[in-house]
């Protein structure tokens, strides 16, 4: 579930959404955007290209364009897309 809380097309340099996590996500990745999540509450996993990384209140993980990720457990997140995020400039992957 996603909450845009920032994500104006006159306003290009970046967006902000809260995004609830529950279960594991398909991995994917963003064409267009550095991504920055905040975790507000949960704990869960990120996995990164090969890397596994655990995550829980308060920690900060960033992706970089064109970063295969994926994100698993039951989080509440602040996430910052640089540039403005575009649903367009995503992929999706199969496991």
């Amino acid at each position: 579930k996603v909450q845009n809380l920032l994500n104006n097309p006159d306003y290009e340099k970046f967006s902000v959404a809260k995004v609830k996590i529950v279960g594991e996500q398909k991995f994917g990745l963003d064409q267009n955007s550095d991504l920055a999540y905040f975790v507000l509450e949960g704990e869960g996993k990120f996995f990164v290209e090969d890397k596994e990384f655990s995550v829980k209140k308060g920690d900060l993980i960033f992706i970089p364009k064109n970063t295969k990720y994926k994100d698993s457990g039951h989080l509440t997140l602040l996430a910052f897309s640089s540039p403005r995020f575009d649903r367009d400039k995503r992929e999706r992957f199969e496991d």
